[in-house]
């Protein structure tokens, strides 16, 4: 099975319970994110399912994301994530085309917790997911 089938089914998932993947269902004064599969005919996710993702960094910067990106703004990285959950590494693949917005991304997703998941310590899975940030409104 593909990583990315393995990435759409885990998404899937998450989505039947909650409505969408790392949105949190209180409003807040915080932007939306979402982690988006690679490609929508895909149905499976490798990496484990990120745990109350967010992006406070990007908040901080949410009226310049807004009046440079618009009402939407994405990066591709590529996450490798231990079995413990941990953040192993993550490398942009796909910039957003805002240096500061990509910057931040990066930073907060380096303390990002995901779920643990069997294996040796030693095993770092990889995946390149889409993270689709909107600012509050």
């Amino acid at each position: 099975m593909s990583s990315y089938r393995v990435l759409a089914v885990v998404l899937l998932s998450a989505c039947a319970t909650t409505g969408a993947l790392g949105i949190d269902p209180q409003p807040s004064s915080r932007g939306r994110v979402d982690l988006v599969p690679p490609a929508a005919e895909e149905t499976a996710q490798v990496i484990p399912q990120a745990i109350a993702p967010q992006l406070p960094s990007a908040d901080r910067l949410a009226r310049t994301i807004d009046a440079r990106l618009g009402e939407r703004a994405s990066v591709d990285v590529r996450l490798c994530v231990t079995p413990a959950g941990k953040l192993a590494s993550a490398k942009l693949e796909r910039s957003s085309s805002l240096a500061s917005f990509d910057d931040a991304v990066l930073a907060d997703v380096a303390k990002w917790q995901f779920a643990a998941q069997p294996g040796p310590a030693t095993l770092q899975t990889c995946e390149i997911t889409t993270i689709v940030y909107r600012p509050h409104r």
